[in-house]
């Protein structure tokens, strides 16, 4: 097994949007307006939901959390320094985080606080 999709909460779709594609130029996969965005990744899905519209009912089981999650997206670890310059230079605040040889972390947050980790996959022993 592996993970195919993971699922974050914000409070304001569009600042969402503007971060995600903007920033961090992610493929936008498709949308819902007031609901929902996904976000193609390289053989997974990030989701991001705004749980006011995604709790309720509908074709789906709803979806609802609150802003505050976590999602970690791989990293070259030849790109750690021009990634860290570019979250820096978009006004984020970065913890640089050393696995030992494994590798380094960059977190941060998005708009809505959830705490986002680029990291090469050795830091989990992955190829």
């Amino acid at each position: 097994m592996r993970v195919l999709e993971t699922c974050l909460y914000v409070d304001d779709l569009d600042r969402a949007e503007a971060f995600y594609s903007g920033t961090l130029s992610l493929t936008l996969h498709g949308k819902v307006a007031g609901r929902h965005l996904f976000y193609r990744l390289d053989g997974s899905m990030l989701l991001i939901f705004d749980p006011r519209a995604s709790a309720q009912p509908g074709d789906v089981p709803p979806h609802a959390g609150t802003p505050g999650g976590h999602a970690c997206l791989t990293l070259d670890p030849a790109r750690t320094d021009e990634w860290e310059a570019r979250l820096r230079a978009a006004g984020l605040t970065v913890t640089r985080y050393a696995w030992g040889d494994r590798g380094e972390s960059l977190y941060f947050h998005d708009p809505a606080g959830n705490v986002l980790e680029l990291a090469p996959p050795r830091i989990w022993n992955l190829p």
